[in-house]
């Protein structure tokens, strides 16, 4: 089992952990009545030990932080979001598996960077109006 190394996101420290961290971060989404929260909550922070040199691990509490959960279109917790230089490269919503997590924590460490290479970015000009 891993040590906890989960950091806590909040609205204020969002750029300096997500966008500008030297490593790619998986966010939890969660909110304090989230009974799904509390049973991922263990394997999280097992995780956050299991992959401390190559992915940030952080909690971000959409009550205490709507700005930052309004802006990623968080609906539901807990939900899973995780970024590489502040992109998204993945999305999950609702209680997993806990080896799923574990699957997509190992992929996006060693593919995350790809990704986000190996995406065209949309301007935002770019729009389905007239």
């Amino acid at each position: 089992m891993g040590t906890n190394y989960v950091q806590k996101a909040e609205d204020a420290n969002w750029e300096k952990m997500v966008e500008t961290g030297k490593n790619p971060v998986l966010v939890m989404f969660t909110s304090p009545t989230c009974p799904f929260c509390k049973a991922m909550e263990p394997y999280f922070e097992e995780y956050s030990g299991d992959f401390k040199n190559s992915v940030t691990f952080a909690l971000l509490d959409v009550s205490e932080n709507p700005w930052t959960a309004e802006r990623f279109g968080v609906q539901g917790t807990p939900t899973f979001i995780f970024f590489c230089k502040g992109k998204v490269v993945w999305q999950q919503v609702g209680q997993v598996y806990p080896s799923l997590l574990k699957k997509m924590v190992e992929e996006m460490a060693v593919h995350g960077e790809e990704c986000v290479k190996n995406t065209t970015p949309v301007g935002q000009d770019i729009t389905g109006y007239v």
